[in-house]
């Protein structure tokens, strides 16, 4: 079978879409199939180009397995609407290129940005009738509604969703990450049941565990004291993640010397957060940048909470992928998320790993981060293995992985 993979990113970069991708080609080349991967040249987190790799129109390689090429696309450091789209179209014009030349498949795999790019190979696909799976990361205009950056009843989101409408209406499959997702294609995007499937994202089982002397040096570099209280976020520092949540509440437990907040990550909203920091308390609150995808079991094993922050309504369009690297940490979690959302049932009442706070609100944050600090270690080292337990029989590889090469082996053999 002959299949292609479209991916708008892919390794070295550290996301988890990025490396679900990537174990879908090699889990599939090593099927006996015919594999292509089209994506960007990396560029994420931060948005800048990775030092090794050329700005041209394409570049072809040869992977392990599989044929990998690389697309040009603009760059978007900054979390700007424009620039943003400007990143996505322009991936779609390179991607769909890249499409139109290759060698026929059975079956293409969409892992790519929504709409602009998603809507080229959608196209493509269909003036070379070809099958389409695509996953779902992100739903929009629902998401962009959610940080305001539009209007809901806007001329803008109508178009958009009319678009997205017309992309999964003409795939094969839709593979969504959670059941919310998939309520919205349900019940908006008519997209018949019989061709929907929830598929969260995954890690590897063995790319976080749990490392207390790593985590103990990981303080020793940063100066934190060993009895001190760390809470920790890492990630992407965009928009969407409202880390400026969580240095607000360091304004409301300055009573708690022994409290740390480390921030380990990249992304548009970084500038912003180190100048409120320097505000609030600069002494406390640390920065860990770049990191490295060899530094997470470290960074996060450092930590006594890891905090998940959403902002406005985003936690009901989304569920961000670094809440599996924290339940692989054995850390427990403070997700801020509304009542209701996916990502409050799966903290709270699903794995039991951790307690959930309504997002932009710093001070209800700092109450539970006050609480939280006063547990008893043991009954933190419970909250953080149930976390990781539900994770191992959840969101791991060995679980996901071979549903989707299911899905698309069956679709390539109707082919």
């Amino acid at each position: 079978m002959r299949i292609l993979i479209v991916s708008c990113v892919f390794p070295p970069e550290p996301v988890i879409s990025s490396q679900t991708s990537a174990q879908v080609a090699h889990a599939l080349a090593d099927g006996g199939h015919d594999i292509t991967v089209i994506t960007a040249f990396p560029s994420r987190p931060a948005g800048k180009l990775y030092q090794g790799h050329p700005r041209r129109l394409f570049q072809r390689s040869q992977e392990s397995g599989f044929a990998l090429i690389r697309c040009f696309t603009f760059l978007s450091p900054e979390s700007w609407l424009v620039s943003r789209f400007l990143e996505n179209i322009a991936f779609g014009v390179t991607s769909g290129l890249a499409t139109l030349s290759v060698r026929r498949p059975d079956v293409i795999y969409a892992n790519t940005w929504p709409i602009f790019a998603a809507g080229i190979l959608s196209l493509v696909s269909r003036l070379r009738h070809i099958p389409m799976v695509i996953s779902i990361q992100d739903v929009y205009p629902e998401s962009l509604v959610t940080q305001k950056r539009i209007q809901a009843d806007s001329w803008l989101a109508r178009f958009i969703r009319r678009i997205d409408r017309w992309i999964v209406k003409g795939c094969q499959s839709v593979i969504a990450i959670s059941e919310s997702f998939a309520r919205i294609y349900r019940n908006d995007r008519e997209v018949i049941p019989e061709r929907l499937y929830i598929v969260p994202n995954w890690s590897d089982s063995k790319s976080v565990t749990p490392d207390d002397d790593r985590g103990t040096e990981f303080r020793n570099t940063r100066g934190i004291p060993q009895d001190a209280f760390v809470v920790l976020y890492g990630g992407n520092i965009g928009v969407a993640a409202g880390v400026e949540t969580v240095i607000e509440a360091i304004r409301y437990l300055r009573d708690m010397t022994n409290l740390y907040l480390v921030i380990a990550g990249e992304g548009s909203s970084l500038s912003i957060c180190q100048a409120l920091a320097r505000e609030i308390d600069s002494r406390r609150i640390l920065f860990h940048a770049p990191w490295l995808k060899e530094e997470t079991s470290p960074v996060l094993s450092a930590a006594n909470v890891l905090i998940l922050p959403t902002r406005g309504g985003q936690s009901l369009v989304s569920v961000p992928s670094k809440l599996v690297s924290y339940m692989l940490a054995a850390r427990p979690v403070i997700a801020l998320a509304l009542p209701g959302s996916d990502l409050s049932k799966l903290v709270k009442e699903q794995s039991r790993c951790g307690w959930v706070v309504e997002p932009d609100k710093p001070e209800q944050l700092a109450d539970k981060i006050k609480t939280v600090a006063m547990m008893s270690p043991n009954d933190l080292i419970l909250y953080g293995q149930a976390g990781r337990d539900f994770a191992l029989e959840n969101f791991t590889g060995d679980v996901c992985l071979p549903r989707i090469v299911h899905i698309l082996e069956t679709i390539a053999a109707r082919a």
